[in-house]
């Protein structure tokens, strides 16, 4: 079977309705994926547990056989860890969003985790294909006593296609709820070339002689720590230290209102330079909230 490189959306396609939902519970000592159901184009392997350093923490993969959203698609994924579970979260492979000739595809993550519940929510890249429009909205929710982290790349498009910065929009909503359902981080963001350079200073731009490199490449990154305030405070320097030794990224570091985690904003000369840098900042966190440094884990 032959596949497209830039799969067609029809004009008028109504998309589909693609859907995860899963519970994570803790059940004699390892963490059970309890509860799952799917929506095709969304599947969901049974869980694993490839971590020696970590036996009982589940890590479940995301698959989708059309590789990513198409036009008027609506996904939705829901992930909710219950008292004493801990689990790792991630996407098969990176997530394309295809040429749409008009229409918006629409993607919706709701996260939970209970207190004394512990989620690693890591997905790959995003990619933007040429003519793509996204809108992605993110609904944290971690009560007092547990522990989230959240991690989002966003490539720049196919650059070796010649695609860089050739969608039509990204969107982004992500809030982080406290007590009583009341926001306590909320960040928003809409990237449209056709508005300006989105390399230019101010956006992705590195500023000075730097931004004469090619900046077709630039990748924006982020990673939320959601934790206790001791824990926050501990890994804050060494977050900061470590993004430092990384110098193909432009990074910032600095503690979520209330002392509720650290947040972590970066743009890298390229994809890779990014996962390498958050690769860093989750290693640290494992190493507070776990006690265990990251696995190697090879997926392709």
């Amino acid at each position: 079977m032959l596949l497209a490189l830039n799969p067609p959306a029809e004009a008028g396609s109504p998309g589909q309705n693609g859907s995860v939902e899963l519970v994570l519970e803790q059940r004699a000592g390892q963490t059970r994926l309890t509860h799952c159901r799917t929506r095709p184009p969304l599947l969901v392997q049974q869980a694993l547990y490839p971590d020696e350093a970590a036996p009982d923490l589940a890590h479940v993969f995301l698959a989708n056989p059309t590789g990513g959203l198409l036009q008027n698609d609506r996904h939705h994924i829901a992930v909710s860890v219950g008292d004493g579970a801990r689990a790792h979260v991630t996407t098969q492979s990176a997530t394309k969003a295809y040429t749409m000739p008009e229409g918006v595809a629409e993607q919706r993550v709701s996260l939970n985790v209970a207190s004394g519940g512990y989620l690693e929510y890591l997905p790959d890249p995003l990619i933007p294909y040429q003519d793509a429009s996204l809108i992605q909205e993110i609904e944290i929710t971690c009560e007092p006593g547990g522990a989230l982290l959240f991690s989002d790349v966003i490539a720049p498009g196919r650059v070796a296609m010649g695609e860089s910065f050739r969608f039509r929009r990204l969107s982004n909503r992500l809030t982080l709820w406290g007590r009583g359902g009341r926001p306590v981080y909320r960040e928003a963001f809409d990237l449209d070339p056709r508005a300006g350079d989105l390399t230019g200073t101010g956006v992705l731009g590195f500023g000075g002689r730097q931004d004469a490199d090619d900046a077709s490449a630039r990748t924006l990154g982020s990673m939320l720590i959601v934790c206790d305030s001791r824990c926050a405070v501990s890994m804050l320097d060494q977050v900061r230290h470590a993004l430092g030794q990384c110098p193909r990224v432009r990074a910032g570091c600095s503690m979520l209102p209330d002392s509720h985690g650290v947040g972590v904003k970066m743009i890298g000369r390229d994809c890779a330079s990014v996962q390498t840098a958050l690769k860093r900042v989750w290693s640290i966190a494992r190493w507070e909230l776990l006690g265990v440094a990251a696995p190697a884990l090879r997926k392709y």
